[in-house]
């Protein structure tokens, strides 16, 4: 046991990294551009534990999620499928942290960006075993195409869902990148009851959602998290259906 609890930090960790997933040999379209903005909203809806200290280890970004308004990223190079964004934190004590993304579109673990105008069915991620952990992560699939309303009329957008087992420990992943851009415009991410390495229990659920865009024509006002995610979930057939408790941590 005391192995895998181990193995799962060290998983943890690689998550974060991204740089071992194998690239794809498709070349995709680039769909943002130079001085595009893609501003964010995080949130975090559900967050139990008794013993684990928050936010848990390899998991900080969830106390980014809880402790800032939002969250800005400025595409400001393209060089082949790699795309740099300057990414600017706005906390809401009012300080502002700037930082960079360079993210390859056909590899990151998490891809902020993707090919522009990718069809359902389409493989993003090919399947892999970890050499070192025998890890195995399942092939990643656009699940469906859906019709997302904003403001300024609907757009197309690309979904992915799909469940993580962890030697037991449960990881669900929710994903929608506009189809015409290729940019995230929502995320979602949880666990529950998933174990630390000193086999403590938490639970967790957050969000991140795009609220507000410099690209011409596109008006966002979000409506998450109503009637788009339920259809998400009733196109998924890799989907887990869970529900959570929202709650809000207090500072």
């Amino acid at each position: 046991m005391k192995k895998k609890i181990v193995l799962l930090a060290l998983f943890s960790v690689f998550l974060l990294s991204a740089m071992a997933v194998p690239t794809l040999p498709q070349e995709w379209e680039v769909g943002v551009e130079i001085g595009d903005t893609f501003k964010y909203v995080g949130t975090l809806h559900l967050w139990e534990s008794d013993a684990v200290e928050f936010p848990p280890m390899f998991l900080e970004w969830l106390q980014t999620y809880n402790e800032s308004d939002w969250l800005e990223y400025t595409v400001t190079d393209i060089e082949a499928e790699n795309v740099t964004f300057e990414v600017t934190t706005h906390w809401t004590n009012g300080t502002e942290t700037m930082s960079t993304l360079e993210e390859n579109m056909t590899s990151s673990m998490f891809p902020m960006v993707i090919g522009a105008n990718l069809t359902e069915g389409t493989e993003i991620r090919a399947a892999w075993t970890d050499p070192d952990w025998g890890i195995y992560y399942a092939a990643r699939i656009l699940n469906a195409s859906v019709m997302h309303e904003y403001y300024s009329g609907p757009r197309e957008a690309n979904v992915l869902i799909y469940d993580q087992d962890i030697f037991g420990n449960i990881f669900h992943y929710e994903f929608l990148w506009d189809k015409e851009t290729g940019i995230r415009v929502y995320f979602q991410n949880s666990g529950i009851d998933v174990l630390d390495m000193n086999y403590n229990e938490y639970s967790y659920n957050a969000t991140l959602e795009l609220v507000e865009t410099n690209v011409e024509g596109w008006t966002v006002i979000p409506e998450y998290p109503t009637g788009t995610v339920m259809l998400l979930v009733f196109v998924s057939v890799t989907v887990s259906i869970v529900l959570f408790r929202r709650k809000k941590l207090k500072h």
